[in-house]
């Protein structure tokens, strides 16, 4: 299973630096031990020091409310002391994730039958392992009397396997950068992310962007240059403070110098995560550093730029925790719901998703939502609170998410029907081969051959070449943001009729 997340992973790239040697045992040591080598992303959070900063204090971020989890810009279980959130990310698919899995410290045990019966699912046994599945696609795991766990998707055989390298492992197995990142959280910078991207750039997908760019011919930096550093990429990191208000360290790191990208540096961050439709207005007005081999941005990081960065990786379910003090379960038939918990339930789905709607409303402007970015929140929409919520409500949101991952499809199409007929350019007329690479690309890379007669031939055949792509790329995304903007349209007037439509039945404003 995998869902795009592209051009984030980018950005992560840019904010990762692991400049620091081996340490002492750290604070979120017993987490990440729990935390299976396949990860190659990591969010750590000081829950507690978080929650205890002024602006969590003054915005709400403890409280516990079902509406949290999107209209915060980042969740944090009031339960949870310590948090730890791994991914295995696919970089060279846009980023799409393969599992996501949350490892928390709790202030207080908390039992299983009330996760399963806060979250409507049931209760289970993996591995001898006390476990929950729930409808939003995620098992938790009970991992000792205050730890706990949270996979998604629910697969179960993942979950024994995890469950397996937990009773084995004895010490940290994640990579060398994730390692030293993790170091870099303490009480002044309670949260960060970071995502390890050794070996992920491809020279020849490479090759050719750097040959259709026109910032580094502009600035006159030599492409083999450029090259050299971009593909000595190690990883990005995100760090995050949190006092009065919220600022970010984002950082890039690489083998290589980095003095041959100085006059572009932060162009090339910006322009990479719009590309990637990742685009977080904070970073233009971030200041830029250089070290010997890494790029950093700093500056404040708004609600918007923290629900972008932070929806990466996520908590693959959140209501477990609004009741954990709840009274043990009744049968459905002795105690139905009333209908005030059905309209308080209704309306905080309601609202959880006009946010959403709202959020990716500014990135049409613009034309700045990626398939990535829509088909996350297609999955947010899918992990929402649903118990109790009413079923006409529940079928507008089943239906919203699902014209967000059209709308995503529409574009991801677009891009592999572009590259289909891009197949072949480069050769010359009569079926002669030109040489310049002509290539085929799903997103997956290029793949091509041939070879050029004459310094005249290769010329020709890569503006030829070049221009046939640009306008047969121009034609699918023709395509796409007809689709995006007839699939907005019908939103806005879906989500119109069901706040009538809620408000005339339960007499509230939606």
């Amino acid at each position: 299973m995998m869902h795009k997340s592209p051009g984030l992973l980018i950005a992560v790239v840019l904010v990762c630096a692991g400049q620091v040697g081996p340490a002492a045992a750290g604070p979120f040591d017993a987490l990440l031990r729990k935390v299976p080598p396949g990860a190659n992303a990591l969010v750590l959070i000081d829950v507690s020091t978080t929650l205890a900063t002024p602006v969590a204090e003054q915005e709400g971020w403890g409280k516990q409310l079902e509406l949290s989890y999107v209209d915060r810009p980042i969740f944090l279980p009031p339960e949870a002391t310590k948090l730890v959130l791994a991914a295995s990310l696919y970089p060279n698919a846009d980023f799409s994730t393969g599992w996501e899995l949350a490892a928390m410290e709790l202030a207080e045990p908390m039992s299983m039958r009330q996760i399963a019966r806060s979250e409507g699912g049931y209760l289970d046994t993996v591995r001898g392992t006390p476990a929950v599945w729930t409808p939003s696609d995620a098992y938790f795991v009970s991992l000792g009397e205050r730890t706990l766990g949270a996979v998604f998707p629910a697969e179960r055989q993942f979950v024994s396997r995890w469950m397996e390298y937990i009773e084995q492992a004895d010490d940290i197995q994640t990579s060398n950068y994730l390692s030293v990142a993790a170091r870099l959280a303490n009480t002044r910078v309670p949260i960060l992310l970071a995502i390890d991207l050794e070996d992920v750039v491809r020279p020849h997908v490479l090759a050719q962007k750097l040959r259709e760019s026109t910032l580094f011919q502009d600035a006159g930096i030599s492409l083999n240059d450029a090259a050299t550093v971009l593909t000595s990429l190690r990883g990005v990191m995100l760090r995050v403070a949190v006092g009065d208000d919220v600022q970010g360290q984002l950082r890039i790191d690489f083998h290589e110098p980095v003095a041959p990208l100085e006059k572009i540096a932060k162009a090339l961050v910006l322009n990479t995560l719009n590309d990637f439709g990742a685009h977080i207005e904070d970073l233009a007005e971030w200041k830029l550093e250089l070290e010997e081999k890494a790029i950093t941005l700093r500056g404040p990081l708004s609600e918007d730029g923290q629900r972008r960065v932070f929806s990466v990786v996520e908590i693959p379910s959140t209501k477990f925790s609004t009741l954990k003090d709840a009274e043990p379960e009744m049968p459905a038939e002795d105690q139905p719901p009333s209908e005030s918990k059905i309209r308080e339930a209704s309306l905080t789905y309601y609202r959880a998703t006009d946010v959403l709607i709202k959020d990716l409303n500014r990135d049409l402007r613009g034309n700045k939502a990626a398939a990535a970015v829509m088909e996350r929140y297609a999955r947010r929409i899918d992990r929402m609170p649903i118990l109790n919520v009413d079923d006409e409500l529940l079928d507008y949101g089943s239906e919203l998410a699902g014209t967000l991952r059209s709308i995503a499809l529409s574009k991801r199409s677009g891009g592999i029907q572009a590259g289909t007929q891009t197949t072949g350019m480069g050769r010359g007329r009569g079926g002669t081969t030109r040489g310049v690479y002509y290539n085929y690309n799903t997103g997956f890379g290029f793949y091509g051959t041939g070879r050029v007669s004459t310094p005249n031939e290769r010329l020709y055949a890569a503006k030829e070449s070049a221009a046939e792509r640009s306008a047969i790329k121009a034609q699918a995304m023709a395509g796409y943001k007809n689709a995006r903007v007839e699939g907005f349209k019908q939103i806005a007037e879906r989500s119109a009729a069901i706040r009538r439509q809620m408000t005339q039945k339960y007499g509230v404003e939606f």
